[in-house]
Parts: structure tokens; sequence; C-alpha cells
């Protein structure tokens, strides 16, 4: 779901800021939230808990589109923390090597949900 969701909105870069401010008015957006819901109580999430990993997946997947399309971690800031002293930014220089947006969205999604054990 959160793949699809990356697609559909990464197709139409131009929404991208209107998937903060216009959530609870578009019915894609809510049927997809429902989905989610459904997936995470079959999980065994429930409650607030059901509450917060909806609103973690949310904030992970709409933060990965917004930088893939807007703040590309590719970009011109990434090429300024390459170039940083390795022996006096070992972690920053470290976290410039270039990543496919897939692998860094998958992969952080995986992480996300791992911690929340579905």
């Amino acid at each position: 779901m959160a793949r699809r969701l990356r697609d559909a909105v990464g197709a139409h870069p131009a929404v991208v800021p209107l998937t903060i401010t216009h959530r609870h008015r578009s019915l894609a957006g809510l049927r997809w939230s429902e989905t989610v819901l459904a997936i995470l109580t079959a999980a065994g999430i429930e409650g607030g808990r059901r509450v917060i990993a909806l609103r973690g997946l949310l904030s992970y997947v709409i933060g990965a589109i917004q930088l893939e399309h807007l703040g590309a971690l590719s970009g011109p800031g990434t090429v300024a923390i390459a170039s940083l002293p390795r022996e006096e930014f070992p972690y920053m220089s470290e976290t410039a090597r270039k990543v496919g947006a897939d692998r860094e969205f998958l992969d952080g999604l995986a992480m996300l949900l791992d911690g929340l054990g579905a």
C-alpha cells in the first residue's frame, strides 16, 4: 500500500504539497488510510497503537515523496556533504553515498514496519 501511494503521488509531483493539506478531503486518500487500518488490524495492531502506526506510515511515505520530488537527496546538498573531510565527518560523509530512490524508500519502509512488528 505504501508503494502504491508513492507511485500514484509520484506520477503527479505537483500534488505533493497537497497530500498534507487536503488529506481529509481526498476520497482516494481516505480509502487508502482505511485499507491500511484494516491491514494493521489484521496484523494485530489495535487502538492507539494502530493510529500511531497509520500516522507513522503516512508521515514516512509523504516525507519520502517530498524528499524525492521536492528536495532530492541526490542534489547539491548531498554533493556538499560528500566533500566534507571524512576524518572530521565520518558519518555524514558516509550518508552521502548514492543510494537509489527505490532502495532508500523500500529499506526505510522495512525498518519502520519492523519497528511496528508488522
